[in-house]
């Protein structure tokens, strides 16, 4: 009997590609997820993300206070903020993580799974500002958004079309750029937390110290907290104007010369004029009772007054003194919601008035 020849074996030529899954779609695999999942996960991320932002804050803020009111301290808040707004743009653009999306591995992608690049995450970034915002809203429209959408996105994903999805899910995570960034990630996480607390023991420790201001013609002088400043803008023929403006806490020295009023003038005029000048400037104002006080080893006029200029609400201490050569009106203001937390400063601050021996 003839024997069949043995059949061929048939090969198949190996090829890498083969073993491989092929791309996945970013929007049927973000819409595959549950909803509380993904959200709870992005939530998570977003938290620990602020928890270290406000970390480097607090130390970046330590260091701004030590660089006192030098104009290189307007400076170096300018780089803070360009740095905290650069965190979201830079990491997500070119890596797909920030540290709090790395910690609970998701990322996020294109349509095609690779980081969004710098315009989309751009993008993206300028919309956290309205609906990620801990401030306006506590976050509630990016996490509305996420919950109602097929995709899982949030108003910022939707506008960049960009998806965030698990790291797990995809096929092109480089390990050695994993292991890369966990070791960059840990290493700027754990600077943060230290400069923290060295912010916190830094500004806890820190002593008060004050400042004395002086008139134009160095014959005058007042003396304030070193949170105040200079403030050329608060009137024009001010002596002395001081400001902390971001504690809307501000006082003026005006001063009148004894040679440009009648010899009869005394205080009790003065102060009426005053309080003349006031009620005709202030809406709706209302001024307390005058009580007697010392300035400078002087008898001085004092009064509290409220009232409001262009709708705000705000309470005024006047100290009015009189000196052999002038009479001295000193403006202490603030909102009028502040006043109580800020009074006893104010007052310190205009008392300390003095002629410059």
């Amino acid at each position: 009997m003839e024997q069949q020849p043995p059949s061929p074996l048939v090969l198949t030529e190996f090829s890498p590609h083969a073993q491989q899954e092929p791309p996945k779609n970013m929007g049927d695999l973000s819409k595959s997820y549950d909803r509380a999942t993904i959200f709870f996960t992005r939530w998570g991320a977003h938290v620990l993300d602020h928890i270290l932002l406000a970390c480097f804050l607090i130390g970046l803020l330590s260091l701004g206070v030590s660089i006192d009111k030098d104009a290189n301290g307007l400076y170096f808040f300018l780089l803070a903020a360009i740095i905290l707004c650069s965190y979201y743009v830079l990491l997500e653009g070119l890596t797909g993580y920030t540290i709090g999306k790395f910690t609970f591995r998701i990322i996020a992608v294109n349509a095609e799974g690779r980081p969004p690049g710098l315009w989309k995450s751009f993008l993206r970034s300028l919309i956290r500002l309205f609906e990620a915002n801990v401030f306006l809203l506590g976050g509630l429209p990016a996490g509305i958004s996420v919950l109602a959408s097929d995709k899982r996105q949030r108003l910022g994903d939707l506008a960049a079309n960009t998806y965030v999805v698990k790291v797990k899910d995809l096929n092109n995570v480089s390990k050695k750029q994993t292991t890369v960034l966990a070791v960059v990630f840990s290493i700027v996480a754990v600077l943060s937390i230290i400069g923290m607390i060295f912010g916190i023991v830094d500004l806890a420790s820190r002593t008060p110290t004050e400042e004395i201001f002086y008139s134009k013609d160095k014959k005058f002088q007042i003396t304030a907290p070193s949170d105040w400043s200079k403030d050329s803008a608060l009137h024009d023929e001010a002596d002395i104007e001081i400001s902390n403006r971001f504690s809307e806490k501000y006082v003026l020295v005006l001063s009148e010369s004894k040679q440009d009023l009648d010899s009869s003038f005394t205080l009790q005029d003065y102060a009426q004029v005053i309080e003349a000048n006031l009620q005709e400037a202030v809406e709706n104002v209302s001024v307390d009772k005058q009580i007697r006080t010392v300035v400078d080893n002087q008898v001085a006029i004092q009064f509290n007054a409220k009232g409001e200029i262009d709708g705000i609400k705000v309470a005024y201490i006047v100290t009015l003194v009189e000196t052999p050569t002038h009479f001295h009106q000193i403006m202490a203001w603030t909102e009028e919601k502040r006043f109580e937390s800020l009074k006893q400063e104010l007052q310190k601050v205009s008392t300390s008035f003095r002629e410059v021996k």
